[in-house]
């Protein structure tokens, strides 16, 4: 299982002036087609102080990211099986996309498939890291993971470990 903490640093410097949670103010735009998991997930980053717009496909995603400004969203969080346009295409997309920060958004896959041929699907996708799910919020370790990603990461393989 991951710690999500393992999938959530900052694109933008930032300043370490929280002490308690890194998380608290962030914001996520989520792609979850599964109405459970999109309502753990909200609520878990919630539990952080993240906040999170979850759309239920890649088009959805994909249309929520092209309106953004620069600034409203910190990470896409992608689930990679979905209908309509799975994480894959989705990410194709918006790493395509006009936007000011389509190629340096971290995008972060979730799937339950972990083997390194998914991997490195999602990396070859544009993605920055893959987890598998479900993801967990709680560990050991748990504020020095945070601050190691909070500082950045680099373009990474997989958050498994």
């Amino acid at each position: 299982m991951q710690r999500i903490e393992q999938l959530l640093w900052r694109h933008k410097k930032k300043t370490d002036k929280q002490d308690g949670n890194i998380l608290q103010g962030m914001r996520f735009l989520c792609a979850e087609d599964n109405e459970l998991n999109a309502e753990i997930l909200t609520e878990l980053l919630k539990i952080e102080g993240a906040e999170c717009t979850i759309c239920e496909n890649g088009e959805e995603i994909l249309k929520a990211f092209e309106q953004s400004a620069p600034g409203d969203y910190d990470m896409i969080l992608m689930d990679v099986q979905m209908p309509v346009m799975n994480g894959y295409e989705a990410t194709k997309a918006i790493r395509r996309s006009s936007h000011e920060l389509a190629k340096t958004i971290p995008i972060i896959a979730m799937t339950a498939n972990a083997f390194s041929e998914d991997i490195q699907h999602s990396l070859a996708a544009g993605m920055n890291a893959h987890v598998s799910k479900p993801v967990e919020m709680k560990g050991t370790g748990k504020d020095d993971q945070k601050h190691k990603i909070r500082r950045g990461a680099p373009k990474c393989s997989s958050l498994n470990k």
